[in-house]
């Protein structure tokens, strides 16, 4: 049995899990915040190129743009909307991954389209998710056919979204490196680096590069993984973009089995973000988690902790997800199992972790922030 939030799905079973800790009120909330963005778009400014201030003043010419209270460098601009969205005869779907980006402002590029019945270059179309969720209106940018055989260039520019942000990527100031799209939660984790006083750091799993290139900017030598060459080349794609490439060394291997092939491997702090259940990124527009889907997950990041430890004094562990296994749960199987423990961490705008007063949550009832944990692990 499934309980529905608007396209958000979990099993019976996981809903229990979640009601211990959790009232169906709160529940309800969460899952129904995470169908639209927050309202703070955030971008860290890369402070090995430019100041924080300046970047600021740069971008305050085109649009409304706001430094945080509490990471100098990070920058937030206002997401817009709700908004209403024309209909169009004609509609171009979109996976699900791309509608999410089109449903907050993007353009819709050719690899992101699933299918475009009939659809002819200068129509009016509407963007559409694989489950039929309207998320935008905009003109076609060539034919249907073309977007779906060639699978390049720019299918849809967008026109009206749901919600709307600006389109960053598009700036001189991207192409230049001085900023990199990432949430407020997930830059906690390179400033939590530099707080334990890392030289050298191992990223169990680095792409696209957000955290890897956070901490080469806190002069942080970084040693990132990723087992997919694609992956990994989109590492080094980031890391040149913000002129940061000589600070960090990407290679291509399973990073559970790290410790076995690369024996003389050790850092000050070992990055562990792994594949999760995804239940804290907003927005989504659809989404379903099991609670068998969870268990295999957490199983799944425990090989990666197992190995970090070995690695590093120090494990980061953090995940974009809001379940109590594959977050306390694995912290409290860390400490049986590895003897680590969770240390005192400095994290603004998080409440307590569940079973874990030194686990910290963004929680998106809360501080309107997409759901992450953060622990720090030690001896």
């Amino acid at each position: 049995m499934w309980i529905d939030f608007e396209g958000i799905k979990i099993d019976k079973e996981l809903y229990n899990e979640f009601l211990q800790y959790l009232s169906d009120k709160e529940i309800e909330e969460i899952f129904l915040a995470i169908k639209r963005p927050p309202y703070r778009y955030y971008i860290r400014v890369n402070t090995a190129r430019i100041a924080a201030e300046e970047l600021a003043e740069r971008l305050s010419r085109r649009f409304p743009v706001y430094r945080d209270e509490y990471l100098e460098e990070a920058l937030w601009i206002p997401v817009r909307g709700p908004f209403e969205v024309p209909s169009a005869a004609r509609a171009v779907v979109a996976e699900k991954r791309a509608a999410e980006s089109v449903y907050m402002g993007s353009d819709l590029y050719a690899p992101g389209v699933l299918k475009a019945p009939g659809v002819k270059k200068g129509d009016e179309v509407n963007v559409v998710s694989p489950d039929g969720q309207i998320v935008a209106y905009g003109v076609a940018e060539m034919d249907g056919f073309d977007m779906v055989k060639y699978r390049r260039g720019l299918a849809v520019r967008t026109l009206r979204s749901v919600y709307e942000a600006p389109k960053l990527r598009g700036l001189e100031e991207f192409a230049m490196g001085y900023f990199y799209d990432q949430s407020m939660p997930a830059m906690w984790a390179g400033r939590l680096a530099a707080a334990l006083g890392a030289r050298r750091a191992v990223d169990l799993n680095a792409s696209p590069g957000g955290k890897t290139t956070h901490m080469a900017q806190l002069s942080i030598h970084v040693i990132a993984f990723d087992r997919s060459r694609p992956k990994a080349e989109r590492i080094l794609e980031n890391a040149r973009r913000l002129g940061l490439e000589h600070l960090i060394d990407v290679l291509i291997h399973d990073s559970r089995y790290i410790d076995r092939d690369y024996p003389l491997l050790k850092g000050d702090v070992a990055l562990v973000d792994p594949p999760c259940s995804d239940l804290g990124v907003r927005p989504k527009l659809s989404h379903a988690v099991s609670m068998k889907d969870v268990q295999t997950l957490a199983r799944y990041q425990r090989q990666f902790i197992a190995t970090a430890a070995r690695l590093a004094r120090y494990v980061i562990y953090s995940t974009c997800t809001l379940t109590f296994l594959e977050n306390e749960g694995n912290v409290l199987w860390a400490s049986e199992e590895l003897g680590l423990r969770a240390m005192p961490i400095y994290v603004p705008r998080t409440v307590e972790g569940w079973r874990c007063a030194n686990c910290r949550r963004f929680m998106p009832n809360a501080f309107d922030a997409p759901g992450f944990f953060l622990a720090a692990l030690g001896q």
